[in-house]
C-alpha cells in the first residue's frame, strides 16, 4: 500500500520522519543491557527515544540550514559530525561493553545542560539587577512602582543563594568523585583515596583479592558477578559499612558465614 501521506513532505519532512526512527534505535541500543533478566519496555524506550530526538533535531534543522547555505567548510564539518553519530551508533551495536562509552556521553551532555542553565542563570540575575539599578538608582523608568524593584531584590536574592548551593554541591560531588572508583585498575593506582568501589558486572567468578588492600573502603560493590564465596581476609577491611552482593549466586550457607564473618555495622545486601 503507498504512503499517501509522506508524498508531499518536504526534505526537512522526511528528515524529521528519519531522525524520530533513528531516535528510537539509539534508544534501544543504549537501554539494552548484557543480562538475559532485563527486558526493556516500550515506555521506557519511548521516553528515551523522545529525548534523544529532542536532542537530535537541533543540529538537524541546523544541518538544512548549512546545506542550503554556500559554505564548504561547514559542510565538511556537518559530514563529519554526522559520520561521528552513525559511529557510535555502529560501536553501541557491535561492541561487547559500552560503560565507558555511556559515561563519556553522559559527562558530555551533563556539562552542556550545566552551561545552558548557568548561562540562562546568569542572563536573569544581571538582567534584574540591571533593572534594579535602573529603578533605584537613576533616573529612567520611574513610572514604575517601587514594589517591582523589591521584588527583583527578592528574586535576585534567591538567586544567589541557589548559585551558592550548586557552587558547594558541586565541590562536595568532586570530593565524591574522586573517591569513588569504578575499574580495579584505577584504583590500584590510589589505594589509599579509595573509600568506594564499584565492580558491578564485571563478570567477575571469584572475590578479587585486590581489594582487601584498599584500608580506607567504606562501600564495595559486587552486584551481578558470578562470585560464589567471599574470602575470611574481608573482616580485614575494617573500616567497611556497606557490602552488595545482590545478584551473585551466593548459598545460604556462605550467606550466614558471611553474617558472622563480618560486623553488625557492614549492611550486606544479597
Amino acid at each position: 500500500m503507498p504512503l499517501f501521506f509522506l508524498a508531499g513532505l518536504t526534505p526537512f519532512g522526511y528528515a524529521f520522519i528519519g531522525v524520530a526512527l533513528l531516535s528510537f534505535l539509539i534508544a534501544y541500543l543504549w537501554l539494552r543491557s548484557s543480562k538475559s533478566e532485563y527486558k526493556l519496555g516500550c515506555f521506557s524506550i519511548g521516553i528515551a527515544g523522545f529525548i534523544v530526538w529532542f536532542g537530535l533535531m537541533f543540529p538537524t534543522f541546523i544541518s538544512f540550514k548549512i546545506i542550503e547555505s554556500d559554505n564548504d567548510g561547514a559542510k565538511i564539518g556537518l559530514l563529519v559530525f554526522w559520520l561521528f553519530i552513525f559511529a557510535l551508533i555502529g560501536y553501541s551495536l557491535f561492541a561487547k561493553d559500552t560503560r565507558k562509552l555511556k559515561h563519556s556521553i553522559l559527562s558530555f551532555f551533563k556539562y552542556l545542560l550545566y552551561l545552558i542553565f548557568i548561562g540562562l542563570f546568569l542572563v536573569l540575575f544581571f538582567g534584574m539587577a540591571y533593572y534594579i539599578y535602573l529603578r533605584l538608582f537613576t533616573t529612567e523608568k520611574n513610572e514604575d512602582p517601587i514594589w517591582v524593584a523589591f521584588l527583583c531584590i527578592f528574586f535576585v536574592s534567591v538567586l544567589s543563594v541557589i548559585g551558592f548551593g550548586f557552587l558547594v554541591r558541586n565541590k562536595e560531588d568532586e570530593k565524591k568523585g574522586k573517591s569513588t572508583f569504578y575499574d580495579l585498575a584505577e584504583a590500584k593506582l590510589k589505594p589509599q583515596l579509595v573509600i568506594e568501589l564499584d565492580l558491578s558486572k564485571n563478570k567477575l567468578s571469584k572475590f578479587p583479592d585486590e581489594v582487601l588492600q584498599f584500608k580506607n573502603l567504606k562501600f564495595l560493590v559486587l552486584s551481578h558477578n558470578e562470585i560464589s564465596e567471599i574470602p575470611n581476609d574481608i573482616n580485614k577491611l575494617h573500616k567497611l559499612i556497606g557490602l552488595d552482593l545482590s545478584h551473585n549466586p551466593i548459598s545460604d550457607l556462605e550467606r550466614n558465614r558471611l553474617r558472622k564473618l563480618l560486623s553488625k555495622e557492614v549492611e550486606i545486601v544479597f
